[in-house]
């Protein structure tokens, strides 16, 4: 190979661009992540008392040599499709050309170390830092493009600088010494990469490097990708949103109350109204009026709940490029609803898992993993800066999770980003703890709700399985009835006591192992409740409990805490409008029963005392009201049966321990600004929630004969192999010798019996207290 071969150095092949072409089609973008991240860039800036002009010099110099290493000749042959000998790496090839421009002013020093987050982002671009970072190049030798070609790319680049308004913007000369550092690895290591370690300084260190590596990637993907009309906010107002509800929701005339309220304030707000009244249309005004270039981020628990609150966002703001989905499977849930085309589908679901829409809609382990460093944590954390971010049923969370939570919220806010915390039941001992990081906000609520009354509350001091013939007896009068129990174990056995009595039309077993097709299944046919016209019976397990959309007219349930009680009454009469459809009831009918003894050993073990509080509580209001319990009423319960005592010192210890960890991961683990690796992750058992017993994902033999998942997986087939899985405890697991069917894939085959209407059954004999 000789530079006489290429007529032009080239960015990208296909379309065909220069990298003049290119670097200028960045610069175009980067002018409009400036204006997008400016409040970003100023935040940031007066947390550290740096120099904002010097800032966004580095950001346009960082833009500018991010591919200059692509004027290499491994990298012209690769680009146009030709074979080379050697290594090529054009990131590591740009390093001694940034380095040139910037290393007598580093932006940090310390004790003799310095800080280069340009040329950081820059090796970084198309791969992770991690400590063994481009280890195999230490002997590459880059052949770069003859000197008057990199003359001509600094006047072009100075020629740009004119367009960003520099402040003391110095025209760059070119250094023929630059083409000298044949061997980049040298000068990346020696002079930047491994005097990170020994900066100190963690939040400071990460946040500048967040900044630069998130600004560079938005300017080279938006000019990679020709998303020519991509947003980075919606442009949605309260006025559009008004015009949508009145055509897509019959009898809608105007907002209630606290949703206008919501929609005023200009800072953080506290959404404590009941579920099912409209507290989702509330934080949604909230997010998009008062917004300064603030992306949405409207978190929540499940991966069924995101599901169900993707399919609602979508209405309000309609386009697959403003609303975007991020979980474990958000991509199989998008390529099976078919709203996005095949070849579009791995770009959106780039673009959703690093929060690159206007509106990312996504469980609450998403946005805990990028502060653990993992994954596209870079962008997702920076999406996170200057955000509005909607945090539903906080109530849910275990105390590791609840912590970790409070210690994200400590760190994204001094960067204007607000919040919205939405929850019908959270303690008010747990609001104590978030108003220690969040002192100001604004409480929304309604007295109206605080006085209604949804439900006749009955409790029973027996087991659920003695109100089957009361169950059969409201069947019988076609009323729709939600059965939630603490086990699978218990809701099998109650919905076996079903089978003579009912036809397999009218029911249905719900719980957590099912197939992901089959929850699928399950969960439309939940939704479509409310248009049946006979009986029917849901027996479920605590799966059901959080934010969805459906409506009950009858409700016996085990004993739980209160807080998950008050989600279970969510799901019945839910608009407090069940006499519109049955005409002899006022109320929705609710039985709470005792709880079984595998409740209080497995499911809620820890919270003995919470679970029989919430029951003595109940049955007091209950005697003492008649079972016309209202809203407040409950919320009281809440108040009286989570106290310090009742938590135990344990809970608030583990809230602390929790929110240490992430400081203890980027001084000890990741150096700030690493990525966590995989294995890293498992030695250190680093997880987003605490679970007492550890899972893994499985296929099951039966499935695997008509199937053959190996080779779906071969063929690249993940998403038909996604359809059949489940979670399978590792004791169980273990005990039915499952086996791994891929080296590539962490998923493993299992020889249980299955069938869509019971799930998984295990044999006699299997202790099986899981919900």
């Amino acid at each position: 190979m000789h530079w006489s071969t290429y007529d032009k150095i080239l960015a990208k092949s296909k379309p065909e661009k220069s990298l003049e072409e290119h670097t200028k089609d960045c610069f175009d973008k980067l002018l409009l992540v400036l204006d997008w991240k400016k409040e970003l860039i100023t935040k940031i800036c007066q947390k550290y008392n740096l120099d904002e002009n010097l800032i966004l010099k580095r950001l346009f110099l960082t833009v500018a040599f991010h591919d200059i290493g692509k004027a290499n000749i491994r990298f012209q042959a690769k680009v146009r499709g030709k074979s080379f000998e050697g290594l090529e790496s054009h990131p590591l090839a740009s390093v001694p050309f940034i380095h040139h421009f910037i290393k007598d002013e580093p932006i940090l020093e310390y004790d003799d170390n310095m800080f280069y987050p340009e040329t950081l982002a820059i090796v970084s671009h198309h791969n992770r830092l991690y400590k063994e970072v481009y280890g195999g190049y230490k002997t590459m030798k880059v052949n770069y493009a003859e000197g008057d070609y990199f003359e001509n790319f600094i006047d072009f680049v100075n020629q740009q600088a004119k367009r960003f308004n520099l402040i003391h913007w110095q025209d760059l000369i070119f250094d023929y010494s630059i083409l000298e550092n044949v061997i980049p690895f040298n000068l990346f290591h020696d002079d930047v990469f491994d005097q990170v370690p020994n900066f100190k300084q963690t939040d400071k260190i990460r946040d500048i490097f967040v900044l630069f590596k998130s600004i560079l990637h938005y300017s080279d993907w938006l000019a990679s990708s020709e998303y020519h009309n991509y947003q980075y906010v919606s442009d949605e107002n309260i006025d559009s949103l008004t015009s949508k509800m009145k055509i897509k929701v019959p009898h809608f005339k105007d907002w209630q109350g606290f949703q206008k309220k919501a929609a005023k304030i200009n800072g953080n707000i506290f959404v404590q109204i009941p579920t099912g009244q409209g507290k989702t249309e509330a934080s949604v005004l909230w997010a998009i009026n008062h917004n300064s270039s603030q992306k949405i981020i409207f978190l929540l628990p499940t991966m069924v709940t995101t599901n169900k609150m993707y399919d609602r966002m979508k209405q309000f703001f309609e386009k697959d490029e403003i609303v975007g989905l991020s979980h474990g499977t958000a991509q199989y849930v998008l390529k099976n609803n078919g709203e996005i085309e095949t070849e579009d589908l791995r770009k959106h679901y780039l673009y959703n898992r690093s929060f690159f829409k206007p509106v990312t809609i996504a469980t609450i382990d998403q946005l805990i993993y990028s502060f653990f460093n993992w994954g596209y944590w870079v962008l997702t954390g920076s999406a996170s800066y200057n955000a509005k971010i909607i945090i539903d049923e906080i109530h849910i969370y275990d105390a590791y999770t609840f912590g970790l939570l409070l210690k994200i919220i400590e760190c994204i806010k001094p960067y204007n980003t607000q919040f919205a915390i939405m929850s019908a039941s959270l303690p008010n001992i747990l609001k104590e703890e978030i108003e220690k990081i969040i002192p100001e906000y604004t409480l929304i609520q309604e007295q109206k709700f605080n006085e209604k009354q949804r439900h006749l509350l009955e409790t029973f001091e027996n087991g659920i399985e003695l109100k089957i013939n009361e169950i059969l007896s409201d069947y019988r009068c076609k009323k729709k009835i939600l059965i939630v129990c603490n086990t699978i174990k218990k809701a099998r056995e109650i919905f076996d006591l079903l089978q003579d009595e009912v036809s397999k039309e009218h029911k249905m077993l719900y719980h957590s192992q099912f197939t992901l097709l089959d929850k699928k299944d399950k969960e439309k046919q939940l939704d479509n409740i409310r248009d049946l016209k006979h009986g029917f019976i849901a027996v479920c397990t605590q799966i059901v409990e959080v934010s969805l959309d459906i409506d009950f007219d009858v409700l016996f349930t085990e004993n739980a805490p209160i807080d998950a009680i008050i989600q279970r009454l969510g799901r019945v009469n839910r608009k407090g409008e069940i006499n519109l459809r049955l005409h002899d009831m006022e109320f929705a009918k609710v039985v709470i029963c005792k709880e079984n003894e595998a409740s209080r050993k497995y499911v809620y073990k820890g919270f003995e005392k919470i679970l029989e509080d919430s029951f003595t509580q109940l049955q007091k209001f209950e005697k003492g009201l008649l079972g016309n319990l209202q809203e407040q009423h409950f919320k009281l319960i809440v108040d009286l049966v989570y106290t310090r005592d009742n938590l135990g010192a344990s809970f608030f210890q583990e809230i602390n321990e929790a929110k240490r960890l992430i400081e203890k991961i980027w001084r000890k683990i990741t150096n700030n600004i690493y990525t966590l690796q995989a294995e890293q992750r498992q030695l250190e058992d680093i997880s987003s929630r605490k679970i007492d017993y550890i899972t893994y994902e499985c296929v099951l033999l039966k499935h695997n004969i008509i199937k053959d998942f190996p080779k779906m997986l071969e063929n690249k087939q993940f998403d038909q192999v996604k359809e059949y899985t489940l979670k399978i405890p590792l004791y169980i697991a273990k005990k039915y010798g499952a086996r791994k069917i891929s080296d590539n894939v962490e998923i493993f085959m299992i020889d249980l019996e299955y069938d869509e209407v019971y799930g998984v059954t295990y044999k006699e004999g299997t202790d099986f207290n899981i919900i």
